[in-house]
């Protein structure tokens, strides 16, 4: 049976144009929602496991990190592939698991098993990195942060509390991490002239302070008729309490203060990036966007943070160093005006070969009138606008 759609809009224009009406406003509120983003968005669910052991040669790690970590994994589900690399002081687990997995209970699951494993690990390994492969992620913008009267370590600290805190309340910005800069460290640095005239060794240092500085499980006690955990906290608030730790010595008959063989400080770690600008040391950071956001929403809202932080803190300069909007806004605008100047020479073309005006303004309306609806239907595919 044929369907006469056409003669039947002619007869009936009231609803066809009310339908009409109602796909241009929802295609112009899509258009206006719409992110614009420079990648798609691709979800393969990949998780990756670093353990660092620094000294510790390939062999050894793969024998005492690399199987044990494999093994606590292997029996996850969902796991299409497992595979390791190990390197000198670091041994890389990576785990790839089906289509369609949820991607942060995944990355959990692997936290958790390597959790349960870490007592099985040689105690001088760092704690394990778990992070999840992000391919549409990396850093959307890179700044640097510069001011007068503050020091590299107060720098450190600002990026780490005030930005990192104020960019992160941005809708889209996922994580700000800081680049170069120092981390606040307590350095013990040992006498070996005073140890080897009292009798104490690095070892005995060593042991000491993983005695005194690990938490224990308590077990259970009865507070109020009523069962609780217990846990032995094993920590210090201030470096004094630190330097009154006891060192045992040869034997263990006798004790000597921490203080006494060691000087102890509240200082920097060791420096492991840098960065700087025009020759200069600064703080850099890093801004990474959620999956879903728009890289241009992204970048209008932090660069109106970062406006407002400048304002507050004067003497404060934030430089932009790098951002992949660009491109993208470049790509973006390019890509409007070809399809405009094709409607244009399409219009045109139409007017040259039939020579009407009435033909020619149908054509130049039905061009964008029809694309108009189209971006709703792009919305609702959760495709970017690009």
């Amino acid at each position: 049976m044929n369907l006469p759609i056409s003669s039947w809009a002619i007869r009936n224009p009231i609803p066809v144009i009310v339908a009409f009406t109602l796909m241009l406003v929802a295609g112009a509120y899509s258009y206006s929602k719409l992110p614009i983003k420079q990648f798609p968005n691709i979800a393969f669910p990949m998780v990756v496991a670093t353990i660092i052991q620094e000294g510790a040669a390939p062999t050894e790690l793969e024998n005492q990190v690399t199987r044990i970590v494999e093994n606590s994994i292997a029996s996850l589900p969902s796991i299409e592939v497992l595979q390791s690399t190990v390197t000198l002081g670091v041994s890389t687990t990576i785990i790839q698991f089906q289509i369609g997995t949820d991607l942060q209970k995944a990355k959990d699951d692997v936290e958790q098993r390597v959790n349960q494993i870490r007592n099985q690990l040689p105690a001088s390994i760092q704690p394990p990195l778990i992070n999840s492969l992000d391919f549409t992620g990396g850093s959307l913008m890179t700044f640097a942060v510069s001011h007068p009267s503050m020091t590299e370590s107060e720098l450190s600290w600002f990026v780490d509390d005030r930005i990192a805190r104020d960019l992160q309340s941005v809708k889209g910005v996922g994580q700000v991490s800081r680049v170069g800069g120092v981390n606040r460290e307590i350095n013990i640095t040992l006498d070996p002239i005073r140890m080897d005239a009292i009798g104490v060794t690095a070892a005995d240092v060593n042991n000491a302070l993983q005695r005194s500085y690990r938490n224990y499980g308590g077990g259970v006690a009865q507070v109020g008729g009523s069962e609780t955990t217990a846990r032995v906290i094993g920590e210090t608030a201030t470096v004094a309490e630190l330097g009154n730790l006891s060192v045992p010595l040869r034997g263990g008959q006798s004790y000597v203060k921490l203080s006494d063989v060691a000087t102890i400080g509240d200082g920097s770690a060791e420096v492991r990036s840098f960065a700087r600008l025009n020759g200069r040391p600064v703080v850099g950071f890093d801004i990474v966007k959620v999956d879903t956001a728009s890289e241009v929403d992204v970048e209008n809202g932090t660069l109106a943070a970062i406006d407002r932080l400048e304002k507050a803190n004067p003497g404060l300069k934030l430089t932009k160093i790098f951002s992949i909007t660009d491109d993208t806004k470049a790509n973006f605008h390019a890509t409007q005006d070809v399809l405009i100047e094709g409607m244009i020479l399409a219009a045109i073309v139409v007017f040259l070969f039939l020579r009407d005006w009435r033909a020619t303004v149908i054509a130049a309306l039905a061009m964008p009138l029809s694309l108009i609806p189209t971006f709703w239907i792009i919305s609702m595919f959760g495709f970017s606008l690009n």
